[in-house]
């Protein structure tokens, strides 16, 4: 089988060059299985130096074709585009320009094809509708196969293109023509970071001149009105009702949706309104009380969700950090300490904080599977398979959300004791 001739490569960016730079990188390194296929990458009118490197990449490989938008025509119809006017082979892969890969799994890629299947999972999921429909939402998680594209499609898409998620459109006519499904085993890709991610699908424009809706929208409300794209109700209901979002439940992911739209868009009613009606009498039961739930709470919710660097280190000053890791460095005098997570949280304190009076042995986090990065703030790095042939007392967690990776470690038998470098507090309320 020749790849070429049946897949194809549209990568959309937008004023991100030094992602799009690490991005391009990985797609024509050595080891990428793709660097020879056709790659069209769609170009929304970028003025920040994209276009002059996208055209640096064009004078070394001939398979790369440089479209650039007249017009900056936002994240959501660029996407919409990609998958509508570009593809011309029998499969269509639509990539961001902040994506990161592991091709350790590729031949099982190329076992879909071969074997015809209408969708091509390249980030493993559990094979059922809510996990797959979920999945997906992540621009570049499916190959598809460009026939699922109809009439009916583009119009859902272009239609969709205001509830950020067009693309849903094509796994929803998966779902509900029951096309042949091809779930990986391992992720090949991995989504990068958002910086500025709640204006990540109108970067550029003049948010002040779109309609209210459009510049208050959110995940959570995207989302939920893009399930109606599955013609089903049961399976409607159930795909709501599997929705997590990082969250241990539905209504907990309902909760967070309305901290939100309290704190950035003072509390507006439409969000709540377009998130309630797709839901069955028991799923709005739960949204009405995390409303109620939210309003009525005496926590301080601006530090709920941190994105950057900036936040953290106003959120570590508000509640004296310092002060606290001072006191967990005595509680764990003596011992050997391993940091795990390599995000911006351990990048602040590391920058920022004396950790001095800690044993750090190592640092673990996942991504140093794919960066091979052998230290980190000139601290020894370790990926999570090794961690249990390291010698060490503790595990000390620099992330927001380490109760689910600390039952994991117990379960494959570290046995070590863990802590949260986070100092609890009550003013304020923080995702953890």
């Amino acid at each position: 089988m020749n790849l070429s001739d049946k897949l194809e490569i549209v990568l959309i960016t937008y004023n991100r060059k030094d992602f799009l730079a690490k991005t391009l990188e990985e797609l024509f390194s050595e080891k990428s299985p793709v660097r020879e296929l056709k790659i069209t990458i769609l170009n929304n009118n970028s003025d920040d130096g994209t276009s002059e490197l996208i055209n640096s990449y064009c004078e070394t490989h001939k398979n790369i074709v440089h479209i650039i938008n007249k017009k900056n025509i936002g994240g959501c119809a660029n996407i919409a585009k990609a998958f509508v006017e570009i593809p011309e082979k029998e499969y269509v892969w639509v990539l961001c320009d902040n994506d990161t890969y592991d091709w350790t799994a590729w031949e099982e890629v190329l076992d879909g094809i071969k074997n015809e299947k209408d969708v091509i999972f390249v980030r493993n999921c559990k094979n059922n509708t809510a996990e797959m429909f979920y999945t997906a939402s992540l621009v570049s998680a499916c190959i598809y196969k460009t026939n699922m594209i109809t009439d009916t499609v583009v119009e859902n898409i272009y239609d969709y293109v205001k509830f950020l998620f067009p693309h849903l459109a094509i796994i929803a006519q998966a779902i509900n023509h029951n096309k042949l499904i091809h779930i990986l085993t391992k992720h090949i890709v991995y989504s990068g970071i958002n910086p500025g991610h709640d204006t990540t699908f109108v970067r550029g424009l003049e948010k002040k001149d779109l309609p209210e809706s459009r510049r208050n929208i959110f995940w959570s409300v995207g989302f939920f009105n893009s399930v109606e794209l599955i013609n089903d109700k049961k399976q409607r209901e159930f795909v709501i009702n599997g929705v997590r979002h990082y969250h241990k439940s539905l209504y907990e992911l309902f909760k967070t949706a309305m901290i939100k739209n309290k704190i950035h868009y003072n509390n507006y009613f439409y969000n709540f309104f377009q998130i309630y009606r797709v839901l069955n009498f028991i799923q709005r039961i739960k949204l009405v009380f995390a409303y109620f739930i939210v309003n009525l709470s005496f926590k301080n919710y601006k530090f709920y969700e941190i994105r950057s660097k900036k936040q953290w280190e106003e959120y570590f000053e508000q509640i004296n950090e310092q002060e606290y890791l001072d006191k967990l460095a005595k509680k764990l005098k003596g011992k050997k300490v391993i940091l795990y997570g390599a995000g911006i949280i351990a990048e602040v304190l590391l920058e920022k904080y004396n950790l001095s009076d800690f044993n750090i042995i190592g640092v673990c986090d996942k991504k140093f599977e794919r960066t091979e990065e052998k230290d980190f703030y000139g601290i020894s790095t370790i990926v999570p398979d090794n961690l249990k042939n390291e010698e060490f007392d503790t595990v000390l967690f620099t992330l927001k959300l380490h109760k689910k990776i600390a039952k994991i470690l117990e379960q494959s038998g570290i046995k070590q004791k863990k802590y949260s470098i986070l100092k609890k507090n009550f003013k304020y309320a923080v995702r953890t």
